[in-house]
């Protein structure tokens, strides 16, 4: 199997490639990658070492194994493609045989979502930015003649760019003005983008203004039938559902450096086994800072099928979980927001304790150390000791979700609560 994905913000490329563990490998040395990007090709070679034989990978209790690799510093552009080729090396010598496999992602396409309306002598107009593009140029014209021009760069480095504009009457009546908007993308061939759309013009007739709100009330009201339709119909199927993606949401606390590492590995080996989406401050930096550790740690409690709560090990099991699971690795940096979370979690199963429908959601990994040592809020909930019960862990996981939705007025008192101890 052969993936990629494209991320604009980081502008990065993360290739995902599985070898089936099997006896039809001899001897795999290495996989031999090929990044397409416009005209221009990148080669990069994947060494395994030492090579995989048949006699070494009958050791190993998988179906598969994963790797991955990140292209950096890839120019991300509208309207362009990215081709990824990948093989083994050395390629078998059988005629007919496939020895290669080809992913091509999608362009990459900027849609604005503009919006502009005329409020008194202000025209309104806001837009979803692009996280690679260097300025854009706002025009306010009516009909072909441009009446004013402005050009927005560092400050509109946000999701939604909202920018005023200066109305006046000699500027023509209201439902003949015109709103451009160019991006400008320095690094790319194709550097410029332009979207326009009318000005949105104020009712003069208090009528018209009276249907607009009833029409306004009724779209309000359906779409939550709607939103409430769709999200019964998600939790259904998601209590029933055998297979597919299980989120999990992976909270620890802030120990040391080893400690964040076995973090990180239990995080990789659980993203890499097929069916679990792993979701993990670390992969989310940029999220959890513009959100902040409370609200993150909601919506993504909210989302997650489980959340899985590492228990920190005694103090003086550091350097045995160092020796035992990590000979051979460098300590990792221990992530800032982890203590922030990891309080969270212990307030949110402290107060779900009484419902054990809800309780059922929450599970305590133990690292390779004794289960009575882990803290008195967390005593309640399903345990697993790993690497021990590891394939236990991925097997519940993959058995059917019933998380009853947790009431508003809980979630408030949660936040409040959380707020306090912060």
């Amino acid at each position: 199997m052969l993936t990629a994905e494209l991320n604009e913000t980081q502008s990065s490329v993360l290739i995902r490639w599985s070898i089936n563990v099997d006896s039809s490998i001899h001897s795999l040395t290495g996989t031999r990658i090929i990044f397409y990007f416009g005209e221009s090709e990148t080669y990069y070679r994947c060494q395994y070492q030492p090579p995989f034989t048949s006699r070494q990978i009958s050791l190993i209790d998988q179906d598969q194994l994963w790797f991955n690799f990140t292209v950096p510093n890839v120019p991300v552009c509208p309207s362009t493609s990215y081709d990824v080729t990948a093989y083994n090396l050395p390629t078998p010598s059988e005629q007919g045989k496939e020895y290669g496999k080809k992913v091509q992602m999608e362009e990459v396409v900027w849609t604005p979502e503009m919006y502009s309306v005329l409020h008194g002598d202000k025209i309104m107009v806001s837009f979803k930015t692009s996280p690679v593009a260097d300025r854009y140029v706002i025009q306010l014209s009516n009909g072909t003649h441009p009446l004013k021009t402005v050009t927005k760069g560092a400050e509109c480095k946000v999701a939604k760019c909202v920018v005023e504009l200066e109305y006046m009457e000699n500027m023509g009546p209201c439902e003949e003005l015109v709103i451009k908007i160019t991006s400008h993308f320095e690094h790319c061939r194709a550097s410029l983008r332009k979207n326009s759309l009318k000005v949105v013009c104020p009712k003069r007739s208090y009528l018209d203004i009276s249907v607009g709100c009833v029409l306004a009330l009724l779209f309000v009201i359906l779409c939550c039938c709607i939103i409430y339709s769709s999200l019964v119909f998600f939790q259904r199927a998601r209590g029933s559902r055998r297979a597919g993606s299980v989120r999990v949401l992976l909270v620890y606390p802030a120990v040391d450096g080893v400690f964040q590492r076995s973090v990180m590995l239990l995080a990789e080996r659980l993203q890499s086994s097929g069916n679990v989406s792993v979701i993990i401050d670390v992969w989310e930096r940029g999220h959890l800072a513009e959100q902040g550790p409370l609200r993150w740690f909601n919506s993504k409690a909210d989302l997650a099928d489980r959340v899985l709560i590492i228990s920190p090990p005694p103090h003086t099991q550091t350097d045995d979980l160092k020796s035992k699971l990590f000979p051979a690795l460098p300590d990792d940096a221990v992530s800032a927001s982890a203590s922030n979370l990891f309080a969270l979690a212990l307030n949110l199963v402290t107060s779900t304790a009484h419902d054990p429908r809800v309780l059922d959601k929450f599970w305590v990994i133990i690292l390779d150390h004794n289960e009575k040592s882990i803290q008195t809020e967390l005593r309640g909930c399903r345990m697993f000791v790993l690497p021990r019960d590891f394939k236990k862990l991925h097997r519940q996981l993959s058995e059917p979700v019933q998380s009853p939705a947790q009431p508003r007025c809980f979630r408030t008192y949660f936040c409040k609560q959380a707020l306090e101890q912060l």
